[in-house]
């Protein structure tokens, strides 16, 4: 028996155990440890703060949902990793041995790094965790009855800076819609060498498209901004030079602010001997494997992530819900690959989409960072990326929440006679236009978008054409089809989906451009 335990039960953590459940055997067991009995869709926090979403949209216990699909769960956090022995300690005392560990303990926010960042201490807020988030609408309710100038902010070291845009773009709406924004100056400070940098250093024409945006909403901006310490109602700062040295403090006053703090690794990865970074990241190499030890594989933003380029003040490099979930699967498939003694083929990552809310509006950033000079950046605007973001968080947290489906057809239906002669000849050996007319009589098929996603991946998944499987295949019978499908098949299926589904999202194509949807 192989035992996969899997520290995190969020973006990368449950997702990391359903696609590594689907490809064990039946003897084969999966743990998760968290620090908490509940999963959350971190992305959708700016929403909290902002009062469009509810705690109970993006949060739920996580533990039924595991317990669905075979999954062990135990609500302690982590306390240590003893790498050498091959088991974790938990917080409760407890030891817990591993075959494979899959590190996805989220990060956690250094707040002690700059005085009065916390926002325990209340001079500011923050939407790094949902209970923050919730406590910065309470009191953003309050503010818009006396409304003053409003702060967004990062400091030095900061990463996943697109939700600093999204929530300038969010406040900015919300107080249009108030008929505040007058009354309200919107001050945006980064770190960045230019807004829109995002650590990821291309610049083209993407600096300048978010600029124009934030000067079309009136927000304010500086750049190049160190964080010195954060008062009641005013935030100090000094502005630094190319070479990150200081030239000019000031103070910046605020009647409400959010701010993004540093990350770093949580205490339990910082006390494991051998495992991360100066800042308490988990070390990888290529194939998301601990040099130290090659069972332990990270996923997520806790894992060690080089910054792409180099900039006057410390940024931290970026990453995604999607990137994380390639980071996902190239880690289960690698796990799966070790287990049965096959060469690890799955290289880590390195894309990073983003979409970003502007209410009716949205902007998607999309970087590739390749090899230098080859890099694909791009940044577009319009209304079907906030539609966009809003499927996307229904995709996900349902992904998260339905249980695994069951057979759901008869075995003696055409349809399950078929898909199972195509999976035992995956290789492409039998195709569906060499078999009986009954099944590849040619058809003009119209079928719904989603079930259209269905049937691309099913082509590829089965090494058939599309048109020929459309034929064999119509809208009702697809939906058999898909149900007979289970574990790893299943999850392969769903992986391609995704990937097709982001591959058509509206103007995916390479180029800069804003389209339409002003707020």
């Amino acid at each position: 028996m192989t035992h996969i335990v899997i520290a995190g039960a969020g973006i990368a953590g449950v997702p990391a155990a359903y696609a590594m459940k689907n490809r064990l055997g039946p003897q084969d067991k999966v743990t998760v440890v968290s620090n908490k009995d509940y999963f959350h869709f971190v992305p959708s926090n700016p929403w909290v703060a902002m009062g469009w979403r509810d705690q109970k949209d993006i949060a739920f216990p996580i533990g039924p949902c595991l317990a669905d699909r075979g999954i062990a769960f135990i609500p302690q956090a982590l306390k240590k990793v003893d790498g050498a022995n091959n088991q974790v300690e938990l917080a409760d005392g407890s030891t817990l041995a591993y075959d494979y560990l899959i590190l996805a303990t989220g990060p956690e926010a250094a707040f002690d790094e700059i005085e009065g960042l916390d926002p325990a201490k209340g001079a500011v807020h923050s939407v790094v965790h949902i209970e923050d988030a919730a406590k910065a609408y309470t009191d953003y309710q309050q503010f818009v009855k006396n409304p003053g100038p409003l702060v967004i902010g990062a400091v030095q070291n900061s990463s996943i800076l697109g939700p600093v845009y999204e929530f300038a773009f969010l406040a900015d709406a919300d107080l249009r819609r108030r008929n505040l924004r007058d009354r309200v100056p919107i001050t945006l400070l980064t770190p960045e060498p230019y807004v829109g940098h995002l650590g990821l250093g291309a610049e083209s024409e993407t600096r300048h498209l978010l600029e124009r945006a934030l000067a079309e909403r009136n927000i304010t901006y500086r750049t190049n901004v160190k964080t010195k310490k954060i008062d009641s109602g005013v935030v100090h700062i000094a502005e630094c030079d190319e070479q990150g040295k200081e030239i000019r403090a000031s103070e910046v006053p605020f009647a409400y602010a959010v701010y993004w703090a540093a990350f770093r690794g949580i205490h339990a990865l910082r006390d494991s001997a051998g495992l991360t970074d100066e800042r308490g990241f988990v070390k990888t190499d290529a194939y998301l494997r601990s040099p130290a030890y090659p069972n332990i594989f990270a996923v997520g933003v806790c894992g060690a992530h080089p910054s792409i380029v180099e900039t006057p003040l410390p940024i931290g490099a970026p990453d995604s819900v999607y990137s994380i979930q390639n980071e996902v699967d190239a880690a289960v498939r690698n796990i799966a690959a070790a287990i049965n003694g096959e060469a690890l083929t799955s290289p880590a990552p390195l894309r990073a989409k983003w979409l970003t809310d502007m209410t009716k509006s949205g902007a998607v950033y999309h970087s590739e960072p390749q090899i230098p000079l080859r890099n694909i950046n791009w940044l577009k605007e319009g209304k079907w990326v906030h539609l966009a973001k809003v499927d996307f968080e229904n995709y996900f947290i349902n992904k998260i929440k339905l249980k695994p489906a069951g057979p759901g057809v008869s075995v003696g239906s055409h349809i399950a006679t078929l898909v199972r002669k195509l999976q035992s000849y995956s290789d492409g050996a039998t195709k569906v236009e060499d078999m009986p007319r009954a099944f590849t009589k040619s058809l003009e098929v119209r079928i719904s978008k989603e079930l259209n996603y269905d049937l691309r991946a099913f082509s590829q998944i089965l090494s058939q054409k599309e048109g020929a499987l459309a034929a064999a295949l119509l809208e009702s019978a697809l939906l058999d089809a898909r149900s007979m499908l289970q574990g790893a098949a299943l999850d392969d299926l769903q992986k391609i989906k995704r990937d097709l589904m982001v591959a058509d999202l509206p103007e995916n194509q390479p180029g800069v451009g804003f389209h339409g949807g002003g707020t």
